[in-house]
């Protein structure tokens, strides 16, 4: 397995920077945010070419580009085409990167509240954009998120047999399946199977004071909670389970760490990320 870094942990200076930042820390490679201050879709090609330039004079990897397009369910259909307009600029610059994998969004609402129709109407759009991804030997990444109708690996699951497309795969996201109280240990990579495209990372707690430094409420199938974003093995999700059975299914892919922590500064939070992804993977 090799370690990655979302670029959003550095999203207080340019992409240059980040990647450079990353690769001094000791990560294997970067997943790009894609969106302002580090690649908007209308990023220019001359400057693409120097990212891909960069990543290779530093040796990184880039397992994905972490786009936010997509969220069709509620869209109409000048929208849902304008989303799509804006992922192919992402198509086109994925090429120049050389990355296979693209996330994008099936979006709100929750599947607790969603409807058949907005489960049709995403599945339908993300076919499509599964198909314009195809054109370009890509493949589009679902992540299961909190608050989304891939809220769940169910969910998730359910949705991609509805687009029926093979270049559809999974971001498996643990932080966000403990919000949504989802199993993310090795069942859940049973029912992914073959369709598992990529790791994140993220340690949360639930905590009741919501002054508290790294802390954010969010409506969840319990209620209103609040959690605190903490340092990758000093909160309440277990990633050990997930990691060793990732191990023994011979997984070779990269795991994007997404902490966001800001109570200390980025870099003691990227190298103490990095160290403790490294315990993971060692045990």
């Amino acid at each position: 397995m090799h370690t990655a870094l979302f670029t959003k942990t550095f999203d207080d200076r340019s992409l240059e920077d980040a990647i450079a930042t990353a690769a001094e820390i000791g990560y294997d490679g970067v997943e790009i945010m894609a969106r302002e201050p580090h690649f908007p879709a209308d990023v220019s090609l001359e400057r693409v070419e120097g990212l891909r330039e960069l990543l290779d004079d530093h040796d990184m990897g880039l397992p994905c580009l972490a786009t936010y397009t997509g969220g069709y369910a509620r869209k109409d259909d000048a929208e849902c085409d304008a989303e799509l307009e804006t992922f192919e600029a992402f198509l086109e610059r994925a090429e120049i990167l050389d990355v296979n994998l693209l996330r994008h969004g099936a979006g709100r609402p929750s599947i607790r509240e969603a409807t058949e129709e907005d489960l049709e109407r995403a599945a339908t759009w993300l076919r499509r954009a599964a198909d314009l991804a195809a054109e370009y030997g890509k493949t589009v990444g679902l992540e299961i998120h909190s608050h989304r109708l891939t809220e769940t690996t169910e969910a998730t699951m359910d949705l991609i047999e509805r687009i029926d497309r093979e270049n559809v795969g999974v971001i498996h996201d643990a932080g966000n399946m403990f919000i949504a109280d989802d199993p993310y240990g090795a069942e859940s990579l049973e029912a992914i199977g073959d369709r598992l495209a990529h790791v994140h990372v993220k340690d949360l707690s639930r905590i009741d004071d919501p002054d508290r430094a790294d802390a954010f409420a969010l409506e969840t199938g319990r209620g209103e909670e609040v959690f605190r974003r903490e340092f990758l093995g000093e909160g309440d999700v277990d990633h050990a389970p997930l990691v060793e059975a990732l191990a023994e299914r011979g997984y070779d892919g990269s795991v994007t760490d997404e902490s966001t922590v800001r109570r200390v500064d980025r870099e003691t939070v990227a190298r103490r990320e990095l160290e403790a992804m490294e315990r993971l993977i060692a045990d």
